[in-house]
């Protein structure tokens, strides 16, 4: 009897490791470890309270929508959009985003302070007008000396 216990044993403890391990590593369930999904459904509900709020979902993120895990939880888990903007959306509407999608979405701007603001440009706004601006303030009066009496 005591083989037949430990086979038993045995068999229940294999499914539930089974059970528990996670077939699919790019789900919403994995440990996000600073890593980006991406919203894979053509559109998902994005909840900035949770799921169950009264008033609906705040808006739809659309197919390759960028997000970051804060924490994944049972049927939704919390996330960051680029924005700032946190709230809850399924897990099953994201997976790990492809890199391609990561570095496009956070790489900087390629344009340089110095191209933006450059003093040679032809922009209209920079280029000073072609005839002399109106004198405005004319010269001051000047001040007279004061006189040798002290009054």
């Amino acid at each position: 009897m005591s083989l037949r216990v430990q086979v038993v044993v045995f068999f229940v403890a294999t499914i539930v490791v089974a059970g528990c391990s996670n077939p699919n590593p790019d789900h919403a369930s994995a440990a996000a470890g600073g890593k980006f999904f991406a919203v894979t459904a053509e559109s998902t509900a994005f909840y900035r309270y949770g799921p169950q709020q009264g008033s609906g979902p705040d808006k739809q993120l659309e197919k390759g929508t960028l997000v970051s895990l804060i924490r994944p939880s049972f049927g939704y888990c919390k996330i960051k959009l680029m924005t700032g903007e946190s709230g809850y959306i399924s897990n099953e509407d994201i997976r790990l985003a492809p890199p391609a999608l990561v570095a496009a979405a956070t790489a900087p701007a390629h344009s340089s302070s110095s191209a933006r603001f450059r003093l040679d440009s032809p922009d209209p706004r920079l280029v000073p007008p072609p005839e002399p601006l109106p004198d405005f303030f004319p010269e001051p009066t000047p001040i007279p000396e004061p006189s040798p009496s002290g009054r």
